[in-house]
């Protein structure tokens, strides 16, 4: 990803200080659907309105192609325009100092990016991990769980994604570490393993869990939570913050 020059300060206040309603609605006609406001989604063919604005929370997300994000993200996507482009030309229109980073401030950013998505790509692979598993032999109480005891649809457990984390207590660990290749103190700090309190080594967070990914505006993977499927406490899981 390349690092922008603006600081983040004067993006982050461009989002605070932009109308997304009054940006949105110059590309797309909107209409007044209680507190949101709906229109034809401009990202994709459609006849009945799935494309939905919210001012209070300054987002937007089309039900039909999961398309959303903010008012930045809006008009880099329909515009096919560069962050920075978008950014200065908001900061213009609603009157927003520009501030620049310097060099250093620029390297300590695209260190902390990177992080971040390296993060997001382990936090992916897991989630693919938790879904495999839950179609194998191990995973057969927890599937039989959705399907009868919650009644879920096939494509409801596939549309959220959900998974199983196996029981052994290293079996996540070995994945991601060992054949993955994935640098152990990342995967550590993605929540999902933890060390051993006596000796050396790794045991995984969640074992013997009905896996839940929580997803970000993007899509992102960026938690889990995780509920038993017998007795054990606490009953809900969640990765920490």
């Amino acid at each position: 990803m390349q690092i922008p020059r603006l600081h983040p300060d004067t993006i982050e206040e461009v989002k605070q200080r932009a109308d997304i309603v009054d940006v949105i609605s110059e590309y797309v006609l909107l209409r007044k659907q209680g507190k949101d406001f709906v229109g034809l989604c401009p990202f994709h063919e459609e006849k009945s309105p799935s494309f939905s604005v919210s001012p209070s929370k300054q987002m937007y997300y089309c039900f039909g192609c999961q398309a959303g994000g903010n008012v930045i993200t809006f008009l880099k996507e329909h515009s096919k325009r560069s962050l920075g482009e978008v950014v200065l030309d908001l900061a213009r229109r609603y009157q927003v100092p520009v501030q620049m980073l310097e060099p250093e401030q620029r390297q300590e950013l695209q260190r902390q990016i990177t992080l971040r998505e390296q993060l997001h790509e382990i936090l992916a692979v897991t989630a693919s991990f938790y879904q495999y598993a839950l179609r194998q032999a191990q995973g057969q109480v927890a599937l039989e769980y959705l399907r009868s005891k919650r009644e879920l649809s096939e494509e409801t457990i596939q549309q959220f994604h959900l998974g199983y984390a196996p029981a052994d207590w290293e079996t996540l660990y070995r994945y991601l570490v060992e054949q993955k290749h994935f640098p152990v103190q990342l995967v550590e700090q993605a929540g999902l393993i933890v060390p051993r309190k006596t000796g050396s080594g790794y045991y995984d967070r969640f074992r013997d869990r009905l896996m839940i990914p929580i997803h970000d505006s993007q899509g992102r993977v960026i938690a889990f939570g995780g509920r038993t499927l017998g007795d054990e406490q606490p009953k809900y899981l969640n990765s920490p913050e």
